[in-house]
């Protein structure tokens, strides 16, 4: 068939929300071709601060940051067109795509020197602006080459080894690949110019491993390890040298090995990575050589994505965002067997996926978003949608939080996993559930198009309508972090930690899921540094779920943290216990509390012995958390002083108690032996705490002091109580007003839904009350 020319108009890119000049642009085989009178036109895209969280601007105005997530499109199709066009009224108009390897970079088809091939970027980026003349792009960028068999032949001495001898596509400490990744940046985003679609280009988003986000799956995701290549070797003996300053005798005093050296250094073999001396815990005093290793392939990996997104934004001017999939540091507790990729194993992706560096991708000027699917644990109905982010951490460093809604919706026949709707209204009550998650947290979504495809469903078409206006006006509303409970958990301490997932999945993973958002009050969620470094506001309750590594210095400064409001602080399994070495003075040190434990490996369970306490008033006698998963060592409270509230059972069906508080001038301690505490449990500690309780039904909950997000299964009469009186309390998808001054009101929620509520000024309602969502 012969390509016909297309004429493409360019209204000005997101009409009512940027101010681009309008020109014309002709689209023929050769290219895009701008009319010669057309007046200069320009895109750049920023992410400032507004209303207390950081937010897509552009050309200096602030955009809610809805995109579609699409199929890549070719030279001579689009297969999302009809549903783009379906979308029409949506108001949708930024489309995230996969590009990179396999389409621009393509090996030495072109010429030896030149493996890039843009000879089709322009017919391929125009099959969309056919479809949407207003269209703008978020790149997806492979720049793996785990699926290049040329780039892995040509290189072979700069890919990743196994530890069963395979190659894994490059080492993320090859030099040839991260200089010929930046090469590709410069020369795509010059080619942008050259054709006249850089003004189309919203974000750079850099990703490599084996889906592009920073997971090598053959050597992080079950039992074979990496990276036992030369390039590594090399780059972990220099960062030895830097981090021990060349000085050969605190090598070996750290490494409490006398003949250790920097020439000689190797990455540790498989089973020293996935087990630990101490069951559950590494002992630094005999394997910091692991310690090390797992911190300088975190640290790697977060200066390749730093380096990338400088690149980016250097070859662009810094008029275009970059960033990354980066930070799961809620779900890297799964692993291949999770996903059915790979076999099952008993290890966790945390240490060996690089993400651990995220601390430090944060700091960086040059990284403007990070993106994560929402969580893949508890998806269905009942569950939550979050990122897998510590959400208010990346917007306290100033980073676009975006979310990646990959919903399984009643219209998806072929993937039936990770919670599928199996109707309208379900798939419709998660979307919504997805929607509340992401507004109260200031955050941005893309849609998985294939899955709310409107020309399967056309009731998708206007519910993104009524989601991409929400967002708009929530752009007018304050939501920088405002709970009065936060959820602190420690990049550092996951070095310290075996690789067996036993811990962390009851520990971080379920509890982030199961308990945390049914408690019926807001909980803000960071990585424990901030705290430390005096960043946060203060909170009437920190809930810490793995402080388990701290020096001196960070042990200081977290108590005083803790002092300064006389708040209360929870503490789950093992707070405090690694130092220098692994004590229960330590812990003591920290918590307040004294504590035994015994060393046999068993999974903790806790239950309640005192229900005269109001953190245990009303609790069933039933009730029982923890985790069949072996730990070792299981702790249990030894200290006369504190007010024993539960017991701890593990080995030999010993109880000891292991659910306890203790009562200072300045601040209150409660501990707790067994991870995964029921919401019930932490909706008592909270209210003991001072925390406001909104509702106490069970439903997942959401707030902010101008929305309230709300998720059930049961349904069925609800009230709600707010921290304050507030002018009109309305229905953000239903479109009424439910009360006008009131610091309660009362609704009845239907079965299997989700509901959003706006709770302020009635001034602010008036855009979307005018607007017809």
């Amino acid at each position: 068939m012969k390509r016909r020319d297309v004429l493409v108009m360019i209204p000005g890119a997101l009409a009512g929300v940027t101010s681009l000049a309008k020109t014309e642009v002709f689209w023929k085989p050769g290219g895009f071709q701008k009319e010669p009178s057309s007046p200069p036109r320009s895109l750049r895209a920023e992410v400032r601060i507004h209303h207390g969280r950081p937010v897509l601007f552009l050309n200096g105005r602030p955009t809610f940051a809805g995109i579609h997530w699409v199929s890549a499109p070719t030279p001579d199709r689009w297969d999302f067109s009809r549903q783009a066009k379906a979308n029409k009224e949506t108001g949708i108009h930024i489309y995230a795509f996969d590009v990179g390897k396999g389409t621009e970079w393509i090996g030495p088809k072109t010429s030896p020197t030149n493996p890039f091939d843009f000879s089709t970027v322009e017919a391929r980026f125009g099959r969309i602006l056919e479809a949407d003349p207003e269209a703008l792009f978020h790149l997806r960028i492979y720049l793996e080459t785990g699926h290049a068999d040329w780039w892995e032949n040509e290189y072979p001495q700069e890919c990743e080894i196994l530890s069963d001898g395979r190659s894994n596509g490059q080492s993320f400490a090859s030099r040839v690949w991260r200089e010929q990744a930046k090469n590709f940046l410069r020369a795509y985003a010059k080619h942008f110019e050259k054709v006249g679609l850089a003004d189309r280009v919203l974000s750079y988003q850099v990703g490599s491993g084996h889906t592009g986000e920073w997971v090598k799956g053959e050597s992080s995701m079950y039992t074979p390890c990496g990276d036992y290549s030369e390039p590594m070797r090399q780059h972990f003996r220099n960062w030895l040298r830097d981090r021990y300053g060349d000085d050969r005798a605190e090598l070996r005093r750290s490494w409490n090995r006398p003949n250790a050296s920097f020439e000689t250094a190797e990455v540790p073999g498989a089973e020293a990575q996935l087990l630990a001396k101490r069951y559950t815990f590494r002992d630094p005093a005999a394997e910091q050589n692991v310690i090390d290793y797992f911190r300088c392939l975190a640290e790697l990996c977060a200066d390749c994505v730093i380096d990338f997104c400088r690149t980016a934004k250097e070859a662009c001017g810094g008029t275009k965002l970059a960033g990354a999939f980066y930070g799961y540091l809620m779900d890297l507790s799964w692993n291949g067997g999770f996903f059915k990729e790979r076999p099952d194993s008993d290890y966790s992706t945390y240490q060996r996926s690089g993400h651990l560096g995220l601390r430090k991708v944060l700091a960086s000027p040059h990284v403007d978003f990070l993106v994560s699917p929402y969580s893949y644990g508890y998806r269905g109905i009942g569950g939550d949608g979050p990122s897998m982010l510590p959400s208010e951490s990346v917007r306290l460093h100033g980073k676009l939080c975006l979310v990646e809604d990959d919903t399984r919706t009643h219209v998806d026949l072929e993937d039936i996993h990770y919670g599928r709707a199996n109707s309208l209204r379900e798939s419709i009550a998660l979307l919504r559930r997805n929607l509340a998650q992401d507004l109260t947290h200031g955050q941005g979504v893309w849609w998985a198009s294939w899955k709310v495809d409107p020309v399967k469903e056309p009731a998708f078409a206007p519910l993104l309508k009524s989601f991409q206006k929400l967002g708009t006006f929530a752009l007018d509303l304050d939501l920088a972090p405002s709970a009065e409970m936060a959820v602190l958990i420690d990049d550092e301490s996951f070095y310290y930690e075996s690789c067996r997932y036993h811990l962390d999945i009851p520990l971080i993973f379920q509890q982030r899921l199961w308990g945390l958002p049914k408690t019926g009050a807001s909980f803000d969620l960071y990585l424990l540094q901030d705290l430390v470094e005096g960043h946060l506001k203060p909170y009437k309750l920190y809930v810490f779920l793995n402080a388990f590594r701290l020096d001196q210095k960070r042990r200081e400064a977290l108590k005083r943290q803790i002092r300064r409001a006389k708040s209360t602080a929870l503490w789950i399994y093992a707070p405090g216990y690694i130092q220098n070495d692994l004590s229960l003075k330590n812990i003591e040190e920290l918590t307040g509390l004294k504590l035994g434990l015994g060393e046999q490996p068993w999974g903790p369970l806790v239950h309640i012995t005192d229900f005269t306490h109001p953190i245990t008033a009303g609790l069933p006698q039933d009730l029982v958390w923890g985790t069949n998963n072996k730990l070792a060592p299981i702790f249990h409270v030894d200290d006369p002083e504190a007010k024993i509230l539960g017991q701890v059972v593990y080995s030999q069906g010993d109880c000891k108690p292991g659910f306890a508080v203790k009562a200072y001038p300045e601040w209150t301690s409660v501990y707790a032996a067994a991870p995964n505490i029921p919401a019930v449990v932490l909706r008592n500690i909270a209210r003991f705490a001072g925390v406001h309780i909104f509702n106490d039904a069970g439903d997942v909950l959401y707030a902010t002091p101008q929305l309230l997000g709300v998720h059930t299964v049961s349904g069925g009469p609800r009230t709600f109580r707010l921290p304050q009186t507030v002018e009109e309390i309305y229905d953000l998808f239903e479109h009424k007003t439910l009360a006008r001054n009131a610091d309660s009101f009362e609704v009845t929620l239907p079965p299997v839904s989700s509901a959003l509520y706006f709770t302020g000024a009635s001034q602010l309602l008036s855009w979307l009350k005018k607007s017809a969502l």
